[in-house]
């Protein structure tokens, strides 16, 4: 970011120190950690807690949401309406409960209220299984029509992330220097609701239109991707897009930003940004289909489970995101044991460490997952979905971080 910028951005202005050695401070906070994921899941996501959440589609259209509305309050809004003063002064856990109590304010009146409650009643069927209950007369039960509904607000979540990155970190505050919040935050969020509505309307739109019998050809065109990618899925688009966006988390926590940081004039700035972070997200996304076919032989038209092109388009998103939740903690709670090392030996020996240590994780919560979770057994059962249990624990995280100053293990240096 520019100097302007960190002069202006609460997290950037920030400094945080640990409160024990760096390694007791990052265990801690390891812990605290593994107790709020336990507890969250168990309460309102598992099929065996009290909410059952996770349908899986359910679940990981919220947590999806609820991880990009953290963002916006944090970078958008740089944590409007809150004042400097009760971000420096207020304890913790006041301003976690207090911010995260908001993060779920906005979900309910944004997603529920304006996507399900409004345009799905009174605009477009699918965003509300009730009216696809109602006017659908295609025989689904509550169930089906559940999943349909949160797969389109899934669906439209993912051009507003990418375009929310984009615009957040690639221009900043360059683009409206002028405005104070929360005018500049809604500008911003305008320009992003336009291209991400667009682009949802372009690229997933037309999957759902054709989940139907018949296809709703005259409210939404074929699937113009099918030929590409052998599936008239947009669990393609879902793929490469969402790939994209967990490969610009991974750049500024692996390589502390670069190559995104090697511009810094605009519009060249945004460009390079949006450019390089697509090719970085497209090479992640064609090795993990690379490795599938490794281990699993090509996939087919007319495949099932892991032998699907679907699944396997969308499953790039869960081992991405494996690596993700590795690559976070490695860097929120324990980077400054990295302080001292060159740029490319810290990037290497982060990026090493996040990939097998991801991969560790990833083959821990398929052998344990249904002892210790309650999720169904096998890597494609139909029925579950590791990345939204993923999304949750990025959620933790960065509401122990970004909400609450990476509490308990760190503080706010005087």
């Amino acid at each position: 970011m520019s100097a302007n910028q960190s002069q202006e951005n609460w997290l950037t202005q920030r400094q945080l120190e640990p409160r024990w050695p760096i390694a007791v401070s990052g265990i801690v906070n390891l812990i605290v950690l593994i107790v709020a994921v336990a507890v969250v899941w168990w309460v309102f996501f598992s099929n065996g807690g009290i909410f059952k959440l996770y349908t899986p589609l359910l679940g990981f259209s919220l947590v999806i949401w609820t991880l990009l509305i953290l963002l916006w309050q944090s970078e958008l809004f740089d944590f409007w309406p809150l004042s400097r003063t009760f971000l420096k002064n207020g304890n913790p856990l006041v301003k976690g409960g207090l911010l995260t109590a908001l993060m779920i304010a906005i979900y309910l009146v944004l997603v529920i209220g304006v996507v399900f409650l409004l345009v799905g009643k009174l605009g477009v069927t699918y965003f509300n299984w009730n009216s696809l209950v109602k006017y659908g007369e295609f025989g689904q039960d509550a169930t089906s029509t559940r999943e349909t509904a949160s797969w389109a607000m899934l669906s439209l979540s993912v051009p507003f992330f990418l375009f929310s990155i984009w615009f957040m970190f690639g221009i900043g505050k360059d683009l409206f220097p002028e405005l104070k919040q929360p005018k500049q935050g809604i500008a911003m969020w305008g320009i992003i609701a336009v291209f991400g509505i667009l682009v949802y309307t372009i690229f997933f739109h037309p999957h759902i239109g054709s989940m139907f019998y018949p296809k709703q050809i005259y409210a939404a065109v074929p699937p113009w991707w099918e030929r590409i990618a052998q599936t008239n899925s947009a669990e393609y688009s879902l793929g490469i897009l969402f790939v994209t966006v967990v490969g610009i988390f991974l750049v500024f926590h692996l390589w502390d930003g670069w190559p995104y940081n090697r511009v810094q004039k605009q519009p060249w700035r945004f460009i390079f940004f949006a450019v390089v972070s697509l090719i970085i997200g497209y090479i992640i996304f064609r090795i993990q289909l690379y490795v599938f076919d490794t281990l699993w032989d090509e996939a087919y038209i007319g495949g099932q489970n892991e032998a699907n092109f679907g699944w396997r388009y969308s499953h790039t998103v869960t081992m991405a995101n494996f690596v993700l939740v590795i690559a976070l903690i490695q860097n929120t709670f324990f980077g400054k044991l990295f302080e001292g090392m060159s740029g490319i030996v810290r990037g290497v020996i982060k990026t090493i460490v996040a990939l097998v240590v991801g991969l560790l994780f990833a083959s821990a919560y398929y052998a344990w997952g249904p002892d210790l979770l309650g999720v169904c057994s096998g890597v494609s059962h139909p029925s579950e979905n590791a990345a939204a249990f993923l999304i949750m624990v990025i959620n933790l995280i960065m509401i122990q971080d970004y909400f609450m100053d990476c509490w308990p293990g760190y503080r706010l240096k005087r």
